[in-house]
C-alpha cells in the first residue's frame, strides 16, 4: 500500500446503524465514493505476494482512488465507534504517514444540525471515536471534520443511535454534500486553512440571503 492520504469516517457497521446520527461520517464517504465511481470492499490484510500488511486484526471497508497521481484511501472501520483507533493507527503505519495525512469525519453533539467545522487538531471533545484514535496515534494533531447533529433531547446513547427525522434530513443533505466537497478538495491538495476559511461558516439551517430573514451582511 502506498497512499498519500487517508479519509476515515467514524461510525458503526451493519444495516441496523445505517442512517443514524453516529454514522454521518460513513454517509459522507458513501457520497464521495459515488461521486468518484468507487466501490467499498473489505480490507485485505495481505498483499498480492502474501506478505502481511498489518499487525493485528484490522477490520474495515475501504475504497481506493487516485487524485493528481497520488493514491488515497477511504475507510469505514468495522470495529464500532469506540474502537476506531484500532483501524486508524495500523493503516497510517502501513503507509508510513504522519497523523496530518489522516482526515477524520465524525458527528458532533455540540454543533447545531446544519453546521460543520474543520479543525487541524484538537481534543476529542467527549467523542469516543476520537478518544480511541488519539490513544492509538498518541497524538491529537490530525485534521477532523465535525458534522453537527444537534443537542440531544434524550439520553446521549439513544440520541446518537437514532435516525434523523424527515425534516432533519432536509437540513442534513446539503451539509453532507458540502462535506463531500471539502474532502474532495483536501484530497486534491487544498490546505486546511483555505478550507476552514471557505466552509466553517456554512449553516444549512440558516435562512438564505435571498429569502426574507436572510442577512446579506453576515
Amino acid at each position: 500500500m502506498d497512499h498519500a492520504r487517508i479519509v476515515l469516517g467514524i461510525g458503526n457497521p451493519g444495516p441496523e446503524y445505517e442512517g443514524t446520527r453516529h454514522n454521518v461520517g460513513f454517509e459522507v464517504l458513501d457520497r464521495l465514493a459515488a461521486r468518484k465511481g468507487l466501490e467499498f470492499r473489505r480490507l485485505e490484510r495481505r498483499g498480492p505476494d502474501g506478505r502481511k500488511l498489518f499487525g493485528g486484526k484490522v477490520k474495515a471497508q475501504v475504497a481506493e482512488g487516485i487524485v493528481g497521481g497520488e493514491k488515497f484511501l477511504l475507510v469505514k472501520p468495522l470495529t464500532y465507534v469506540n474502537l476506531s483507533g484500532d483501524v486508524a493507527a495500523p493503516l497510517l503505519r502501513a503507509v508510513d504517514r504522519s497523523p496530518d495525512r489522516l482526515f477524520v469525519l465524525l458527528d458532533d453533539l455540540n454543533l447545531p444540525l446544519g453546521r460543520l467545522r474543520i479543525r487541524p487538531a484538537g481534543s476529542a471533545g467527549g467523542h469516543n471515536g476520537l478518544k480511541s484514535i488519539e490513544a492509538a496515534l498518541m497524538s491529537q494533531a490530525y485534521p477532523r471534520l465535525r458534522l453537527g447533529i444537534g443537542e440531544p433531547d434524550s439520553p446521549t446513547t439513544d440520541y446518537v443511535l437514532a435516525r434523523f427525522l424527515p425534516g432533519e434530513r432536509e437540513v442534513l443533505d446539503p451539509v453532507l454534500d458540502r462535506a463531500v466537497d471539502i474532502v474532495d478538495a483536501w484530497l486534491s491538495g487544498e490546505s486546511l486553512d483555505s478550507l476552514m476559511g471557505s466552509h466553517n461558516g456554512f449553516d444549512a439551517a440558516a435562512p438564505s440571503r435571498d429569502e426574507p430573514g436572510g442577512d446579506p451582511g453576515e
